[in-house]
């Protein structure tokens, strides 16, 4: 059986989905019954609990064989939940994999992020880190995945392009990102599962070009026949906005420390297949944005 911690997530959603249309077992680990009942009704174990709890982590890790963590203590969107990494992520996956130890789990799949190991990371990148090293010290076969930029991140572009004909861009915009569909990234997740490449392994990734916010702009624009005016946000403005509202949305500043971070460096990833004998076709931005705008 395969636990899923952040089964409710972006990522973590698409990765039960993939690994039941497999056939296989799969335990989510999740933090209430609403987000439980659907993953219940599609035939899916579930324990209730989070990262903090240590009794839910041990009865989650009960004859699971791979734990495939796809956990963030960041979300831009919540409303008053305190922004804790260090407690949910850099503890909770201590609590997670000391858990799993104890139940003789094999192998540990962990969701990072490309540029992690940067000296000028972000702090939410920074905690990922951290957590590689807690991984890679677990004595458990252990893959780290590390895709870069999601595509997804672009949708809210995408709808005011489509509705205004405008594109709030932050920053300059002119760093190259190997945008991949998070679909693909849960693909790379379900593959490593028993992978014998996989084991002991930290694996870079992206999609099939290297793109700029600026291109994909324009590659917008081109898909839904309209021009996309480009008004720039400069960072100072963003980091202003998330100090005041720490307090409804409190990840929101570490979310915009982010985008900065990628504006100035870009995120350029291999696009070598993950794995030599897997079959490996990408989505290309524009086939996303058709997909995601029906042209």
């Amino acid at each position: 059986m395969i636990l899923v911690a952040g089964a409710t997530g972006r990522v973590g959603g698409l990765v039960v989905g993939l690994l039941r249309q497999q056939g296989r077992q799969v335990r989510a680990l999740c933090r209430s019954e609403p987000k439980a009942t659907p993953l219940r009704e599609a035939g899916v174990a579930v324990t209730l609990g989070d990262l903090t709890d240590r009794h839910a982590l041990e009865a989650a890790c009960q004859g699971i064989r791979t734990v495939i963590s796809m956990v963030t203590s960041l979300n831009p969107r919540a409303r008053s939940q305190p922004y804790r990494p260090e407690a949910i992520e850099v503890e909770g996956h201590r609590m997670l994999l000391e858990a799993a130890c104890q139940s003789r789990v094999r192998q540990v799949i962990y969701l990072s992020a490309l540029g992690v190991d940067r000296t000028d990371a972000p702090r939410q990148f920074q905690i990922k880190r951290r957590v590689e090293e807690i991984v890679r010290a677990s004595g458990l076969a252990y893959t780290v995945l590390r895709p870069s930029g999601f595509m997804e991140n672009l949708l809210p572009m995408i709808a005011l392009i489509r509705r205004f004909g405008v594109a709030p861009l932050p920053g300059k915009g002119t760093a190259p990102v190997t945008y991949i569909a998070v679909e693909d990234v849960a693909r790379v997740a379900v593959q490593a599962v028993g992978h014998p490449e996989a084991e002991g392994t930290t694996i870079e990734f992206g999609g099939p070009e290297d793109l700029s916010n600026r291109q994909c702009i324009q590659a917008i624009a081109t898909v839904l026949g309209r021009p996309a005016r480009i008004c720039p946000i400069p960072f100072p403005v963003l980091r202003l906005a998330g100090s005041l509202a720490r307090v409804a949305a409190p990840g929101l500043r570490e979310y915009f420390a982010i985008l900065e971070f990628v504006d100035r460096n870009g995120l350029q990833a291999s696009r070598r297949p993950p794995f030599r004998n897997g079959l490996w076709a990408p989505t290309p931005f524009e086939a996303f944005v058709r997909r995601h705008t029906g042209r």
